[in-house]
């Protein structure tokens, strides 16, 4: 569902959280301030981080979404619903992965 990539635009190479991705433009959240859902056209070339592919690695990289959220709005309703979305999301998949695995 998720995955890290590192693509090039106009400032240089930009590591970003995809979040989703359509038939013609994918959703990414950057690494870096101002934290928001931006969207790359899907003929953009990335580099998809593989390190990233492993549960405990993507928890982090989830994880550092939120913190740097909560760093930038300062308040937890002060962050855009589109930013919340990603993390609510993931923690409700892997809450139900976890339940998976424990039956």
């Amino acid at each position: 569902m998720y995955r890290v990539i590192n693509h090039h635009t106009k400032e240089g190479w930009r590591v970003a959280l995809e979040v989703s991705r359509g038939s013609k433009w994918s959703h990414v959240v950057y690494y870096e301030h101002p934290i928001r859902v931006r969207k790359i056209l899907n003929t953009t070339p990335v580099v998809h981080l593989e390190r990233y592919d492993t549960p405990k690695q993507m928890k982090y990289a989830v994880k550092t979404v939120h913190k740097m959220a909560k760093e930038y709005y300062i308040k937890e309703n002060k962050i855009p619903k589109s930013i919340k979305k990603v993390y609510n999301i993931y923690w409700r998949l892997f809450k139900g992965i976890v339940a998976q695995v424990t039956d």
